[in-house]
């Protein structure tokens, strides 16, 4: 059985971002742009874009798996960004 992890849950929401399939990676200009450092934890989608204060669109997301295969499962919110020009 799973048990979250407290690196699990977004830093500003408290919503668990693997459970609502938020789980994905920005290149580290988009990150820096939040506040946080590299490793402080986890945002969803909706609190990053609040913090960078723009909509996320394909170009912010690295090429990592996390963000490319379809074995992970995505939000919707989280497939329209990663699709989006």
């Amino acid at each position: 059985m799973y048990e979250p992890h407290i690196n699990d849950f977004c830093l500003d929401c408290q919503i668990n971002t693997l459970e609502a399939y938020e789980y994905y990676m920005v290149h580290d200009h988009v990150w820096s742009q939040t506040g946080l450092k590299k490793n402080d934890g986890m945002l969803c989608i909706s609190c990053l874009e609040n913090r960078i204060g723009r909509t996320l669109n394909s170009k912010d997301f690295t090429s990592t798996p996390i963000n490319t295969s379809s074995f992970y499962p995505a939000s919707s919110k989280l497939k329209d960004r990663k699709t989006r020009l």
